[in-house]
C-alpha cells in the first residue's frame, strides 16, 4: 500500500489528475516499486493490468477509485477487463486528456478507446498544427490524434481497417462539438491507401503513422513492424509536403531506438525525401520501461 500512496502522490505533483486530463498512469509496475502491476485511471474508474502475477486483492481497499476492473496482459489470450468491485458500467462513458473529451469502453475488447502513453505526441502535434492544414492519421484507431489535430482548425483524413473504430471516432469528434461530416475516415489498408493517395497527388502538412506491432489486412496481407515499418514511411514522405513533419512510433519492444531510426532513414532513402529526426517520448506517469520508440522527422527536399 505504501508503494500505491508514493505512485498517487507523485501523480499530483505532475497535475493529474487536472482539469484537463483525468486519464494517466497510476501505477507503472516495477518504476513505481508495484513489478507487473499497472494502474490506468479513467476518471476515477481504474483499469489494473497484471502480467505474470494475481489480482492484487488489497487494491479493493485501497479507496480512491470509483470501480475496478482487471485485465491480464497476455498478447496470446487477450481478454477485455471484467469489474472486480463497485459500477459495473452497462456502457460507455467518456474522459478528458490535453481539454478534449473522449469516449470510453471497459467492455469493447483488448483496448479500451484510447492510447495514453501518447499524451506527449498529441500535445506536440496541438502546438505544430496550424488552422486550414490537412493531416493525415494512419492506424487511426478511433482517432484520437485526428480529434486533436481538428481542435487546432486543421482538416484530418483517418484511415484503419476497422469500420466500428472509425464510427467510434466520429463520435469523438461529435463528444467535442466538432462536426465529422468536414473531415474524412476511410477503411482499409494503410499501405493501399498511401498509394491511391500518391497516384492522386493528394499531400499532406503532418501524417501521424503509428501501426499495431502486427496486422492482417483483409487480402491477408500481414505487416510486422521489425519487417516493414521504414516502406510506410516511404509512402508517408511521398505523400508529405514539403517541410511537413511526420511522427512515426511504434511498441515493438523487438526493435531497438537505433533500429528504429534505421528504418525511418531507409524509408526516407527510398522516397527520396531529406529528413531531419528528433525523438518523441513518454508522459511522466510512465515511470517504467519507456516502450515507445517515437521519432518526429521534417521533410527538408525531394530528391
Amino acid at each position: 500500500m505504501d508503494n500505491l500512496d508514493a505512485a498517487l502522490a507523485k501523480r499530483r505533483r505532475a497535475g493529474l489528475p487536472g482539469a484537463d486530463t483525468n486519464v494517466y498512469r497510476l501505477a507503472d509496475g516495477a518504476g513505481d516499486g508495484m513489478p507487473g502491476i499497472f494502474i490506468d485511471v479513467f476518471d476515477g474508474h481504474w483499469l489494473v493490468q497484471t502480467q505474470d502475477v494475481p489480482w492484487p486483492a488489497w487494491l479493493q481497499q485501497a479507496g480512491g477509485w470509483r470501480s475496478l476492473w482487471w485485465k491480464r496482459l497476455d498478447q496470446h489470450a487477450r481478454e477485455a477487463p471484467r469489474c472486480m468491485a463497485k459500477e459495473a458500467m452497462p456502457g460507455t462513458f467518456t474522459v478528458r486528456e490535453l481539454g478534449l473529451t473522449y469516449e470510453i469502453d471497459f467492455r469493447a475488447g483488448y483496448s479500451q478507446g484510447l492510447f495514453i502513453d501518447q499524451r506527449v505526441q498529441k500535445a506536440r502535434v496541438a502546438l505544430m498544427v496550424q488552422p486550414g492544414q490537412r493531416v493525415l492519421n494512419l492506424f487511426s484507431y478511433t482517432c484520437a490524434f485526428s480529434v486533436i489535430a481538428s481542435s487546432r482548425g486543421a482538416v484530418t483524413t483517418s484511415v484503419d481497417l476497422s469500420r466500428p473504430f472509425l464510427e467510434w471516432g466520429k463520435r469523438n469528434f461529435a463528444h467535442n462539438g466538432m462536426d465529422p461530416a468536414v473531415h474524412y475516415f476511410a477503411k482499409g489498408d494503410a499501405a493501399d491507401w498511401l498509394r491511391q493517395f500518391a497516384a492522386k497527388g493528394r499531400r499532406w502538412h503532418g501524417i501521424v503513422l503509428d501501426p499495431p506491432t502486427f496486422s492482417r489486412n483483409d487480402d491477408g496481407h500481414i505487416f510486422r513492424a521489425e519487417r516493414d515499418f521504414y516502406a510506410l514511411v516511404a509512402g508517408c514522405l511521398r505523400v508529405l509536403e514539403p517541410g511537413g513533419w511526420l511522427l512515426s512510433s511504434t511498441n515493438c519492444r523487438v526493435i531497438s531506438d537505433r533500429q528504429f531510426a534505421a528504418q525511418i532513414h531507409r524509408g526516407a532513402e527510398d522516397a527520396g525525401v531529406q529528413v531531419q529526426c528528433e525523438p518523441g517520448g513518454m508522459p511522466p506517469d510512465f515511470t517504467g520501461d519507456q516502450y515507445l520508440k517515437v521519432l518526429w522527422a521534417r521533410a527538408e527536399a525531394r530528391g
